[in-house]
């Protein structure tokens, strides 16, 4: 097998398997997990800086990141429907 071959996904299972093939333990692993999946320090600090200017300034709090407002959830499933009845 020549890993210069795969893709970006096969690359990225190896280095995860090597990974915990390396790690001591479970508990090893799962804090290496954390450390790869965490939010970035910067990230955090602007978000934590953001919310607290908007309840300063007596603003709702920002949306939270990942999260869906309900709107954008119905825009979501319309646009769904839409592809579905355009396919089928």
């Amino acid at each position: 097998m020549d890993p210069r071959t795969w893709d970006l996904g096969q690359l990225l299972a190896a280095f995860e398997a090597t990974l915990r093939q390396h790690s001591k333990d479970e508990a090893a692993w799962n804090r290496t997990l954390a450390a790869l999946t965490a939010e970035p320090k910067e990230v955090r600090d602007a978000r934590l800086a953001e919310a607290k200017a908007a309840a300063a300034a007596g603003a709702p709090p920002p949306e939270a990141p990942g999260r869906m407002t309900l709107d954008d959830a119905e825009a979501m499933l319309a646009r769904f429907a839409a592809s579905d009845a355009q396919y089928g």
